[in-house]
């Protein structure tokens, strides 16, 4: 038997039982050479015979077996003989490189070390521990520990390399060829040769009828060694007779002695053969960089038995060569495409490429073990450096070949090495990005099959397959994301598509998360965005049915990572504008139960009634009020007036009075710290809460009052500023209640103790707020604490004085036990050795608390109780918070708010005003350019969408020239007058920047 280069199977012999291959009823014995006609459009790599059964491996990478099936050998499931080749079921899918016959059993070798055996097992040959017949393929246990590199099978025996070098025999050894040193009638477990363990790794294996050879790289000589054992009576074993038991048998392994000058390249003999064949070349130092290869890998190269494994480099480089040439013909690329289409439509042929041999042979929970850099540069050779259109849709139709079949679950799931071929999926570009459509119109047909395949897997292998991901670089995983994403975009914004199928990505995009979860983060989470999702009409449907608890209707609220910052505002507000009208007529009905206090209006109940001299104290005094008694009039939307000023606060005044009444909530008041190692970002000042104070900030009572300024106390707690805490973290939930953005910098921890409704620190949380501290800590975990004279005083970040760590260690549950710092008088406790890991995790926590744990609580509670904290907040992480409070934390492009913006009464975008308004705009630094968006908007932070959703407008104003800009912040509107020079337009404008406050201006 033999299989030609262009894969067909051609026979000459006996072939009275079908080993020949013919097909159908021919089963005459050829005198000549003969072609099968039987294999059909399969194309044959290799071939292996036994006494009257043959086994091939196609270039698809399926198994065919024909012939002789009294033992089972053909692996079919039955003992019926077949003269026609028929495809191994057990193995389909499976990435076997390698076929061996014996005289009537089978064995396959995987790319991945493991070792299938059927048929004929008298002799113990199969190595599965007993000596039952197998009529389909068994998974040797033995090596699925130790892998094995090469195989070799005898007529009743067999051998195997492992990857650690070393030669495993079992079956019959009655004539030594298990070179035990024995006579053994069988041995069903697979057991090492010793005498070879300690020459070397084995690099070749061969097997005769009862003889068996190896070649062995010795390590201390550094040379290539031939070893030969078992019946040597009729010269097989080129040993001397004199050196046989008995003039027979070597039942140890002995060395041949070959001419100097020469190496083995092959080994020939056959499971009937007795007689060796020996392919030399001529001996040459083998270079360094060889010798220190992985145990395995010479093997790999010297035997050829990878020829299913697509050889990435090899192949597409021949490609990539021919395409180069102009005298390349359509006849020389025709049969490589056509290679490319039965590879990457092949699982089995995935499964065994592109492996990264410097991991080993066999995956584990952590790695897959193949190459993803160079599965992405086969892809980007085949898609985009050949750019043959011919070779692309080729490509295609293997890429929805292969995604069909993984679909139809005809891929087995009992090994992580039948996974590979996912990893290598996810990496076609024809699956993702903005060319596919014209490449590959049928993308998403395979995409919603791959995506069906991957979530029919069952849970253990679904886990494996995403723990591989997320061990590898962010950019791989997220490749897998991405692709999960371009898909569900597409059902839902093309024409025709049935949207429930996105439910499927949307699922698989659910694990994803949960994996970079766990490994917090990989991918920070606008990754898992979703465009598609967040902007649909659905959303608010989508939000109802869920709110409603209905759990067996599809929702994308299911899923909030799916939901970007903007989306949850949007349902925020839902949520806000319902709370609003309950709160009004609640209002409303209880006026009309309870009579209101004296001199208090219902207008007066709604409105903040603050003068612009003692903005602070008025609206603190004002909010502690509500929030004491009647905190339902919170939950109406924010109204402000400016006692003295005229204007209706139709949301600029709101926007205006937040801004103000926060900054001087931080200058002017102790309650905040910047953070030394983070510069910019702001906490709570460590300390007992005396330390709260006011400085220069105008208080009641400093000026004579008008009537209408005295109306400003009539709801009124004049004891505010002993509750700022309480205070800031109701501004905040004002601020998310009614769409204000702030610019408040605290640290991006107090957004999660907010999501979290309490406070919940880690050691691993030291490192985000003071990464010095938490090295040094770290060290000390490593460090013997004897010699540092250490005690439970500590100066905490930030703080004044010393704190005793160990007074917090002694306190009751619940209480503050940073309150009191150390007394120079008082004796502090050292710290012992077995108080050193309490010792960093209280020092940790204290850094973090500092002291303030009821102040945070405080302001924790107070920001809850404002902002809507109801179904559409649950769907918050801390990040949104952060986005909703804060608005983007950079300015952006600028060009977008001109490209945006619209214009009213007279102007256009070509008029000589705003062109020459967008030139001096354009000219700005970031400060001035914060102080326009604050002087036209009342806030100096960008929304969520960036400034696109402003919806800024230029009005024309009929003022005259020397008059200032206004602006109406309420609806984000410029009024600009008819300015006609640069000068005269920088000028007016930056003097009307600078003096904004104050409803004259904005």
């Amino acid at each position: 038997m033999a299989a030609k280069l262009d894969g067909r199977l051609l026979g000459v012999g006996r072939g009275e039982r079908g080993q020949l291959g013919m097909g159908g009823a021919d089963r005459e014995n050829k005198e000549k050479v003969k072609f099968s006609s039987a294999l059909g459009d399969e194309q044959l790599l290799a071939v292996s015979a036994g006494d009257a059964h043959c086994v091939g491996l196609c270039r698809s990478g399926r198994v065919l077996a024909f012939g002789e099936n009294k033992h089972g050998q053909l692996g079919l499931g039955d003992f019926v003989s077949s003269a026609t080749p028929k495809l191994v079921p057990a193995l389909q899918s499976r990435p076997v490189v390698q076929l061996c016959c014996g005289s009537a059993h089978t064995l396959a070798r995987t790319a991945t070390g493991l070792l299938w055996a059927w048929g004929c097992n008298e002799q113990g040959q199969l190595g599965l521990g007993d000596q039952k017949t197998r009529f389909r393929p068994e998974q040797v246990k033995a090596f699925r520990v130790s892998r094995c590199v090469d195989v070799a099978a005898g007529s009743r025996h067999s051998l195997a390399a492992s990857e650690r070098g070393l030669v495993f025999a079992w079956g019959a050894g009655g004539s030594g060829q298990l070179g035990s040193g024995g006579i053994a009638d069988a041995e069903p477990y697979p057991r090492v040769v010793e005498a070879l363990k300690e020459v070397g790794r084995c690099l070749l294996l061969a097997c005769g009828h009862s003889h068996s050879l190896a070649l062995v790289w010795n390590e201390d000589s550094e040379r290539e060694c031939l070893y030969s054992w078992g019946l040597g009576s009729s010269g097989q074993l080129a040993l001397p007779r004199e050196s046989l038991q008995d003039r027979k048998i070597a039942p140890l392994p002995q060395r041949v002695k070959l001419e100097p000058g020469l190496r083995v390249l092959q080994i020939a003999c056959g499971p009937l053969a007795h007689h060796t064949f020996l392919l030399l070349a001529p001996a040459q130092p083998q270079p360094c960089e060889q010798q220190q290869l992985p145990p395995g890998s010479a093997q790999g190269a010297r035997s050829n038995s990878l020829r299913t494994a697509l050889d990435a480099d090899e192949l597409l480089g021949t490609l990539r060569k021919l395409a180069l040439e102009s005298t390349a013909s359509s006849a020389q690329l025709k049969p490589l495409m056509k290679a490319v289409g039965s590879a990457f439509s092949s699982v089995s042929v995935l499964n065994a490429s592109f492996r990264n041999v410097s991991k080993g042979l066999g995956p584990t929970d952590d790695c897959s073990g193949v190459d993803l850099l160079k599965v992405r540069r086969a892809y980007h050779t085949l898609v985009f450096e050949l750019q043959s259109p011919d070779l692309t849709a080729i490509l295609g139709r293997a890429t929805l070949s292969i995604c069909d079949e993984l679909l139809k679950q005809r891929v087995p799931t009992d090994d992580p090495e039948n996974l590979r071929v996912f990893l290598v999926l996810f990496e076609n570009p024809l699956l993702l990005g903005d060319f596919r459509t014209s490449l590959f119109p049928g993308y998403h047909v395979a995409l919603q099959r791959l995506i069906g395949a991957v979530n029919s897997l069952p849970k253990n292998s679904q886990r494996l397959l995403f723990g591989w991901l997320k061990h590898l670089p962010s950019e791989y995983f997220g490749r897998v994301v991405e692709v999960m994403q371009q898909y569900v975009t597409f059902t839902l914004t093309q024409p025709g598509q049935n949207r429930s199928d996105a439910s499927a990505a949307v699922l698989m995009l659910q694990t994803l998360w949960d994996v970079n979860q766990e490994m917090d983060g990989i991918l920070p989470e606008w990754c898992f965005h979703n465009a598609a999702i967040s902007q649909s009409q659905d959303l608010q449907e989508h939000y109802r049915q869920w709110k409603q608890q209905q759990s067996l209707v599809f929702s994308y609220c299911k899923y909030p990572f799916l939901l970007d910052a903007e989306a949850k505002r949007r349902l925020l507000s839902f949520d806000a504008q319902v709370r609003m009208e309950s709160t009004m007529q609640e209002i409303v009905a209880q006026s009309m139960r309870e009579p209101l206090p004296m001199n208090v209006s219902f207008e007066r109940m709604l409105h903040f009634h603050v003068r612009r001299r003692h903005l602070l104290a008025d609206f603190c005094g004002q909010l502690w009020w509500r929030l004491k008694h009647k905190p339902a009039c919170l939950g109406a939307p924010l109204a402000v007036i400016f006692v003295g000023e005229m204007g209706v606060d139709a949301g600029g005044l709101r926007k205006e009075c937040l801004q103000l009444v926060l900054r001087q909530l931080c200058h002017h008041t102790s309650l905040f710290v910047e953070l030394e190692e983070l510069p910019g970002l702001l906490w709570f000042r460590p300390g007992d809460g005396s330390e709260i104070n006011l400085q220069d900030v105008p208080m009641d009572g400093d000026d004579e009052e008008n009537e209408e300024e005295a109306g400003v106390r009539l709801l009124y707690d004049p004891d505010w500023w002993h509750h700022l805490p309480e205070i800031a973290g109701a501004i905040i939930g004002l601020a998310a209640f009614n769409s204000i953005y702030l610019d408040l910098r605290l640290h991006p921890l107090i957004y999660r103790f907010l999501v979290q409704g309490c406070i919940s620190t880690s050691f691993e949380d030291l490192r985000l707020m003071h990464p010095t501290l938490h090295r040094s800590l770290e060290i000390l975990r490593k460090t013997d604490a004897t010699s540092l004279g250490l005690t439970w005083s500590v100066r905490l970040p930030g703080a004044f004085a010393d704190v005793d760590l160990s007074r917090q260690q002694a306190s009751e549950p619940g209480s503050d036990g940073y309150a009191a710092a150390a007394s120079p008088s008082s004796e502090v406790p050292p710290v012992r050795p077995g108080e050193v890991e309490q010792f960093i995790q209280a020092y940790a926590k204290a850094a973090l608390v500092a002291g303030m744990q009821a102040e945070i609580e405080g302001f924790i509670k107070a920001a809850t109780q404002v902002m809507v904290t109801g179904s559409a907040f649950s769907l918050c992480s801390a990040d949104d918070l952060e986005l909703l409070v804060c608005g983007v934390p950079y300015l952006g492009n600028f060009k977008e708010l001109e490209a945006s913006c619209s214009y009213c009464n007279g102007y256009t975008a070509e008029s000589t005003t705003v062109q020459l308004l967008w030139q001096v705009v354009g000219g700005m630094s970031e400060l001035w350019k914060r102080k326009f968006l604050l002087f036209c908007t009342g806030s100096d932070r960008v929304p969520i969408l960036g400034l696109k959703a402003l919806n800024f407008t230029v009005s024309l104003s009929s003022v005259d020239l020397d008059h200032l800009p206004t602006a109406s912040t309420c609806i984000n509107q410029l009024n600009l007058p008819p300015y006609y020079s640069m000068e005269m337009m920088r000028d007016r404008l930056y003097r009307a920047l600078e003096h904004h406050e104050g409803f004259g201006f904005a």
